[in-house]
């Protein structure tokens, strides 16, 4: 097996003092080391493929490249999808994740923070499943920490969240320019933050564009709810020509009793989903217009804010960074049946 490069290797190869090698690293050869002998080092240790050893960096800077993930179940379970996105971005940064389960209660946070200090991780990043309010325990207020679709209730710890609002509004507006003015809506229990925002989103366009608030159907967040609550919506006296789905398995059900009353979408029955992830709506057929959350953009940005923080050798200002949810075009949107 091929030898794995040193520093002494880069050195060598360089023509400079094993220090020499440590410092410009470790970004502190100015004024220190020459331009012309700094730009040696880095030209050896790129055709050595050398990596400087974390472990030696850590003991020597008290700190162990090592970043800790507090997480939690949700309705769709874990939010893996974003710790997956956060570790890729940590990774091409020299970190590693340690990932740690704990239910949002302060007893199971302490637990939790108490494992991850063990460890010595460097900061944190906190990773609901769904956009949620979120209370800190005080010792957090001590590290390095981002928030990531979750907020800081007590607006002390910077946050990366989706707009979530936005994404309702921005469902019940492409049905409004099509020239829909009775929308119907399904959506998960109303004491759930991430679909009380989206909710709030699709009834705020409406009331902007002077439409009557859509007619809503709250149930649990599965395709056989999705299913009945659908059925009833479409089968009153004045039924919708459009639906709004704040999660895609409420859109599954939705797609399945149009079928089922034998009415075709787009044709009859236009459909939007909030998607939530599970990537149904874009294999369905027509494929739905949908409205998505950029989760693989917001897990990199806070790792990389988290890091950032890190390299500056200080705590971050608490700042909120709020991603917009694009609309993704499918083919279940068209005007009302009785306007074309």
């Amino acid at each position: 097996m091929t030898r794995k490069a040193t520093a002494q290797d880069v050195a060598d190869l360089a023509g400079v003092s094993r220090s020499a090698v440590s410092l410009v690293l470790n970004g502190r050869a100015k004024g220190n080391i020459s331009e012309a002998k700094q730009q040696a080092v880095i030209d050896a240790a790129a055709r050595l493929d050398y990596t400087p050893n974390a472990v030696a960096q850590g003991l020597r800077t008290s700190r162990t490249r090592t970043l800790g993930v507090l997480t939690w179940r949700g309705l769709g379970g874990l939010p893996l999808h974003l710790i997956a996105s956060a570790l890729q971005t940590s990774l091409n940064a020299g970190y590693v994740l340690v990932k740690m389960y704990a239910e949002p209660t302060e007893i199971d946070q302490h637990r939790a923070l108490a494992a991850l200090g063990n460890r010595q991780v460097d900061g944190l990043l906190v990773v609901a499943p769904e956009l949620s309010d979120y209370q800190p325990v005080e010792t957090m207020a001590l590290s390095s920490v981002v928030l990531l679709n979750c907020l800081d209730v007590g607006h002390q710890l910077t946050c990366v969240v989706p707009d979530e609002e936005g994404a309702g509004a921005r469902a019940a507006q492409v049905l409004l320019d099509r020239g829909h003015r009775d929308i119907g809506l399904l959506a998960g229990h109303l004491d759930h933050g991430q679909t009380a925002r989206r909710v709030a989103g699709v009834q705020g366009a409406l009331a902007a564009a002077g439409v009557a608030p859509a007619a809503t159907r709250s149930t649990d967040v599965r395709v056989d709810a999705g299913l009945a609550a659908a059925t009833a919506l479409l089968t009153q006296e004045r039924p919708p020509t459009a639906l709004v789905c704040t999660n895609e398995r409420l859109a599954v059900g939705a797609l399945f009793a149009a079928a089922q009353l034998g009415l075709s979408v787009p044709g009859d029955l236009s459909l939007v989903s909030l998607d939530d992830r599970e990537e149904l709506a874009a294999q369905l057929s027509p494929a739905l217009t949908r409205v998505e959350r950029p989760d693989q953009l917001m897990a990199s940005h806070a790792a990389e804010l988290l890091i950032e923080s890190l390299a500056a050798g200080g705590r971050l200002d608490a700042q909120r960074y709020t991603f917009v949810c694009p609309l993704v075009e499918g083919g279940s949107v068209a005007a009302p049946a009785l306007r074309r």
